[in-house]
């Protein structure tokens, strides 16, 4: 009789920063009653010891069940023990390696290695990649670990001209002579498994072994499918999908052989060779596409499966590359310039041995999920990209205590002016004891970042309102869970929404989420235009260009003088307005100063509304210890709205890291709030996020030609 050898892998994970409430939830209902399978029929196992496979869990939850549930480690170091579960090594902190540098990549892969082996016993010969990103130089970059093979979609083979139906067992690939071992998952047991009676795949696994002995296939996907993904944990084990599933694979033991990837690997010689093109899973790859390029692949697709092509030019129809979401969010990019500018810092100043605890740190702030966002939440998510930043600061916090430790130095600041996020422009990046800044002056010579380093929190955490692919399908939405019993969806297939009415509540911006932006307005324009502040906008300074003139360093206090003649709109004049600002900061305090000069250089005078737009967050916006406060004001919390007239400040405190963040006027001056809500899909549906408040200070003026007027900003930072 015909035989083959079924591969199953499952990955666990949860991100750095994820609430303890999903850890112990993701416990309880899918790692914990995943085991409990595994151990529940001992004779069982006994007389057919071929319910094996591999594991993997990352190391925030390696660290979490340490902490927290530490007997869960004493069941999977028994499974190990008897051979059952071989573990799966990768980087620690989830990260994609091929977009940190190697000396992080190795670090990481290594480190997760070592905990295994004290936890557990185990040594991993192979690696699972996160979200399953491959580049063609991971060969090489991972040939210092010692891992031998990684597991990959066969949707990475079929660029390469490989036919998806005929990959079995693995394939060796390389590059400079560093080989690795790569096994295909199989998309169809993805979409199998846990979705779809035992007994289909049982009959999917019958057809494959039609076409002769010896055949391995791989099943490698999420663990959090088993449990946590929406109607999972009913279907898998209330209902007992999984106990069916071991139990139809043990009495087709005969003709179904289970086997770990490295038992095969050692066993059995490759398939052939392959070079593989930068890719990850099909649905990854239309993420990481612009929206409207997105929207575009799935519509050539849905139109060649109406005229029965789909298979033909499958093969040619891909989406983009993981690193197309740098492009994609400029949110991103600018946490991963940040990240690397941090690991380079880190890898100059000090050896291994100097600094382990500014490393860690870094490391955890390579954690995937917050790069991107697809399927979930991941950048989308305020908390998750603050734990990132979180990270982040803390790490430079100790590079510059030890840097400036040693050469004795009080009230420092340091100015680097470089190019930061790699657009092509120069940004200037201040530190001292107190701050962080990151000024743009390419981008409207705004403040993109503002850290207040004592509470290692990035005030400037805020995400642009922008267009996704999958908001044409908010329509379709019923708000309503599918309880038609049975098997449960794939989220892939789901659409719900978690309150009714979000289709009416997508606004896009036209402009990045940064701080002091300058805006021109008609003076009767209503607070109400805050939310659609682009539509109203008369000038172009938002998006303008500024020079950088040649900043001041004068005792511990540095100037940066920016410039840009403005061009705005006014009925049917267009008048140019010199706008010159100047950033000040100093080594001792926890002030931004920000001083304008305004100039009208046309002919004729222009009545108008100047404003200052910041954008800032305290994470959360409904929660009674975040909220406003100005000149006699009650507390107001962020998720509201309105405006203060004619205040000389206004306030955001945050009780729950004790400090206030406030805005000064040198003048009193309008000042219009509103939240940033996003609109995104998640596991659960669509939902709305508060990602951070947009607050516009602003006054009337009338521009006289050639009459400069002048205002000054304070932004102040005090603890509580």
């Amino acid at each position: 009789m015909n035989s083959i050898t079924l591969l199953l892998g499952i990955h666990n994970h949860q991100p750095v920063g994820n609430f303890e409430e999903v850890f112990q939830l993701a416990h309880d209902r899918c790692y914990r009653p995943f085991l409990d399978i595994l151990e529940r029929h001992p004779r069982i196992l006994e007389r057919h010891p071929r319910i094996r496979l591999s594991l993997h869990y990352t190391g925030p939850l390696l660290d979490w069940f340490e902490k927290e549930e530490p007997t869960f480690l004493d069941r999977l170091r028994m499974l190990v023990q008897r051979g059952q579960v071989e573990m799966l090594g990768g980087g620690f902190y989830e990260p994609i390696l091929s977009v940190i540098p190697d000396r992080d990549a190795v670090g990481q892969v290594k480190r997760l290695s070592e905990r295994l082996r004290d936890l557990l016993g185990a040594s991993p010969q192979g690696l699972w990649l996160a979200e399953r990103v491959w580049d063609a130089g991971l060969p090489k970059k991972l040939a210092p670990t010692g891992l031998r093979y990684t597991i990959l979609d066969d949707t990475h083979f079929i660029p390469a001209g490989f036919d998806a139906d005929s990959l079995t067992g693995y394939y060796l690939t390389e590059r400079e002579g560093h080989p690795l071992a790569v096994f295909p998952i199989s998309k169809d047991m993805r979409y199998l498994i846990p979705f779809r009676l035992p007994e289909e795949l049982i009959a999917f696994l019958g057809r494959l072994r039609e076409s002769g002995d010896g055949k391995a296939v791989t099943y490698a996907d999420d663990g959090e499918k088993f449990g946590m993904w929406p109607g999972t944990y009913q279907w898998v084990f209330e209902e007992g999908y999984l106990e069916r599933l071991f139990t139809a694979l043990e009495h087709n033991a005969e003709w179904i052989r289970l086997s770990t990837f490295s038992e095969y690997l050692q066993k059995s010689p490759p398939t052939g060779r392959v070079y593989l093109p930068s890719a990850s899973y099909e649905e990854m790859m239309e993420w990481a596409l612009p929206a409207e390029a997105s929207k575009a692949l799935l519509d050539r697709r849905a139109e060649l499966e109406r005229q029965g092509r789909l298979a033909a030019f499958r093969p040619f129809l891909r989406g983009g590359y993981w690193d197309g979401f740098f492009l994609k969010y400029s949110e991103s990019n600018h946490m991963h310039k940040r990240m690397l500018d941090v690991s380079e810092r880190i890898a100059k100043a000090f050896t291994d041995q100097e600094v382990p605890e500014a490393r860690e740190l870094l490391w955890r702030a390579q954690g995937n999920d917050v790069y991107w966002h697809g399927l979930f939440g991941g950048l989308y998510l305020g908390n998750l990209r603050h734990e990132t930043y979180r990270n982040l600061i803390a790490a430079e916090v100790r590079l510059d205590g030890a840097a400036h430790i040693r050469a004795r130095k009080k009230g420092w600041i340091d100015l680097r002016v470089f190019d930061m996020d790699c657009d092509g422009h120069d940004e200037a990046v201040i530190a001292t004891s107190a701050l962080g800044l990151c000024v743009a002056p390419a981008y409207g010579g705004s403040l993109l970042e503002l850290d207040y380093r004592p509470a290692q929190f990035n005030l400037s955490n805020v995400l642009t309102r922008r267009a996704e692919a999958y908001h044409t399908r908010l329509a379709e939405a019923s708000g309503k869970a599918d309880s038609s019993g049975g098997p449960p969806k794939s989220i892939h297939d789901i659409v719900k929404v978690k309150e009714q009415g979000l289709d009416q509540m997508l606004i896009y911006d036209r402009h990045r989420r940064a701080s002091f932006l300058d805006r021109f307005l008609d003076p009767r324009t209503p607070s109400e235009a805050l939310d659609r502040i682009d539509d109203v906008e008369l000038g172009d300074a938002v998006k303008g260009r500024y020079h950088l003139g040649e900043p001041g360093i004068k005792n511990s206090r540095i100037t940066l003088p920016l410039t840009f003649t403005a061009t705005v709109r006014r009925d049917d004049h267009v008048i140019p307005i010199l706008l010159e600002k100047i950033y000040g900061l100093s080594g001792a305090g926890e002030v931004v100063t920000v001083v304008y000069k305004l100039e009208n250089k046309g002919a004729e005078p222009c009545a108008l509304r100047f404003g200052i737009e910041l954008n800032l967050t305290l994470l959360a916006g409904n929660d009674p210890q975040r909220y406003y406060e100005w000149p006699d004001s009650k507390q107001v919390r962020l998720h509201e709205r309105g405006e203060v007239r004619q205040a000389a400040w206004f306030a955001l405190v945050d009780e729950w890291q004790r400090f206030r963040v406030m805005l000064r006027l040198d003048r009193p001056g309008d000042v219009w709030f509103a939240p940033i809500e996003t609109i995104s899909q998640s596991e659960d549906g669509f939902e709305r996020t508060y990602q951070g408040s947009a607050i516009l200070a602003s006054c009337c003026m009338d521009l006289m030609p050639g009459v400069p007027i002048g205002l000054e900003a304070r932004l102040e930072i005090t603890e509580l």
